[in-house]
């Protein structure tokens, strides 16, 4: 029986079909649920927990009488009945066999990291100050922001719109500062806080450091939930390239060569030429482990391709940079990876050959429409763009004008 105070959790995964006429065939453990149109106002409602009384709130602008909240009533308490809606929060790893952030194999990838976390951690202990309030987006296990409350905040607000997050809860209790620690389902960009934050952690950055969003993110919060002063971590970005020499095998399985469209022609009969011509002259990208990058040709240093100070507000970027070749090779590649600047003392790289089989990152790497021989002093002109929203584009812009590559 379903009270005002009634607290309901949406399961995490669900599969579901929406007929012509609204109607909802939920499939879920085996059963398959039949249900009318509220099913999804209800489902949209409950992507964060709500009490009942929330969730009429939240529908309210729905609902245009007594019968449409008796359906939409009757729907939530048949959601329940399903094992769809639970009343009590699950403080679980996913059992599913889906690559999310609710899944133990994820957890544990992070967490094995020896070098990432260690840093982030390190870097909020020395950051939080005592009467400090703290902003935790992405908090994932809950780690940093029971680092944060550990080192004395005053009170963290730890956001994660996976049900991760009531596991997170439990974790926080069972270290002792769950009564510092107030965790969010919540997206940060829908997120209203009682009270502006001093601090605030996040370690959504990607494999390719933007493309999880983090500048428009944090300019987000920056805007609406912090305080004018208050710090970052990370605070900077900076955007690094090697270039490299891909080796053949890699460069194989991402792009479309006269093997393998001589294989497909002796298998179905048919010439797939224009699948090889579609990527002609066009630099693409994928991603790789660090450890296996670490191993290839590196043709060059380290060379800057962009900086991104996350205090000032997201726009787009294009950048062109010359890349100085300081070995001979052929170069087909450039790896893009980053610097991360988490506190006065604390920085971070993604660099490849810093890292190791342990890191939970993949390096990015870029393929050239064509290879080139390089001999030091060599250089190639890249062209780098942040269009926004995690779009990332890097593409040969030519040569430059002193020691033409050959």
């Amino acid at each position: 029986m379903l009270t005002p105070e009634t607290r309901l959790y949406r399961e995490r995964e669900l599969d579901l079909r929406v007929d012509s006429g609204g109607s909802v065939r939920l499939h879920h453990q085996g059963r398959v649920l039949k249900l009318g149109p509220e099913t999804l106002s209800v489902l949209d409602a409950l992507r964060s927990p709500r009490t009942v009384t929330e969730l009429l709130r939240f529908c309210a602008p729905r609902l245009t009488g007594a019968r449409s909240t008796e359906l939409l009533l009757a729907t939530a308490s048949q959601l329940v009945e399903g094992g769809v809606v639970r009343t009590e929060p699950d403080a679980r790893f996913s059992k599913g066999p889906v690559y999310g952030y609710d899944t133990s194999y994820v957890h544990q990838f992070i967490l094995n990291d020896t070098i990432r976390k260690p840093a982030f951690v390190q870097a909020v202990r020395e950051l939080v100050r005592p009467d400090d309030v703290v902003l935790d987006l992405g908090t994932g296990s809950g780690i940093l922001a029971i680092a944060a409350a550990q080192s004395g905040a005053r009170k963290v607000y730890a956001v994660e719109p996976a049900g991760m997050v009531h596991l997170a809860e439990k974790l926080a209790v069972h270290n002792g500062v769950a009564d510092r620690i107030e965790f969010l389902q919540e997206w940060s960009h829908s997120l209203r806080l009682p009270e502006k934050a001093t601090l605030l952690t996040t370690d959504i950055v990607g494999n390719e450091a933007m493309d999880m969003l983090i500048w428009e993110t944090v300019d987000d919060a920056r805007r609406r939930l912090l305080t004018p002063d208050a710090r970052l971590l990370p605070g900077r970005l900076q955007g690094l390239a090697t270039l490299v020499d891909v080796p053949d095998e890699a460069v194989a399985a991402q792009r479309i060569g006269e093997d393998r469209l001589r294989l497909w022609q002796r298998r179905y009969g048919i010439d797939f030429a224009p699948f090889r011509d579609a990527q002609q002259g066009r630099s693409s990208s994928f991603y790789e482990r660090p450890e296996k990058v670490g191993t290839w040709t590196a043709l060059s240093g380290a060379d800057p391709l962009y900086e991104v100070d996350l205090s000032e507000p997201a726009r787009r970027l294009s950048e062109r940079r010359t890349l100085t070749a300081t070995r001979a090779g052929r170069a087909n590649g450039v790896v893009v990876y980053f610097r991360a600047s988490l506190s006065p003392s604390v920085d971070f790289t993604s660099s490849p050959w810093e890292g190791g089989p342990d890191s939970h990152w993949y390096s990015c790497v870029w393929l050239l429409p064509d290879a080139v021989r390089v001999r030091p002093g060599d250089q190639i002109d890249v062209r780098f763009d942040y269009a926004g929203e995690g779009r990332v584009d890097l593409a040969r812009a030519g040569t430059a004008d002193t020691g033409k590559a050959s």
